[in-house]
């Protein structure tokens, strides 16, 4: 199923994330210029919305609009990191969809580390 077929507060996950050193290699190779020891947060968010692409499929022709990240305090990427997507928001205009998906991210006392949001488009005319 494509994010499309999913309403508006769906929940997905959560899913468990960290760079252990396999994933910091293969993050390394991927982003290139990126010290092995510390990558931005960047790494945690991609890895999160990897695991969401893992359980979801994109429909054909979907566009990652934007992304917009916070975060509410230092995290330490190889402590284990609980990704929680939702879909905050779906809008129609002109045979395109919207779609807002928020991932909060928590520690393991599921204290809120921070959140980013991803704007994703869907073309219906590709259907």
């Amino acid at each position: 199923m494509g994010f499309n077929s999913f309403s508006v507060g769906h929940e997905f996950g959560p899913y468990e994330v960290s760079i252990d050193q396999k994933a910091s290699e293969m993050y390394s190779k991927a982003i290139i210029n990126r010290d092995l020891e510390n990558h931005s947060p960047f790494a945690i968010v991609s890895t999160s919305f990897g695991k969401l692409l893992a359980d979801v499929d994109l429909e054909d022709g979907a566009i990652h609009l934007n992304q917009s990240i916070s975060w509410d305090k230092e995290i330490n990427e190889k402590e284990m990191i609980y990704a929680k997507p939702i879909i905050d928001s779906k809008t129609e205009r002109r045979n395109n969809v919207f779609i807002k998906i928020r991932v909060e991210y928590c520690d393991k006392s599921n204290k809120k580390l921070g959140e980013s949001i991803s704007t994703i488009l869907i073309n219906l005319d590709g259907e």
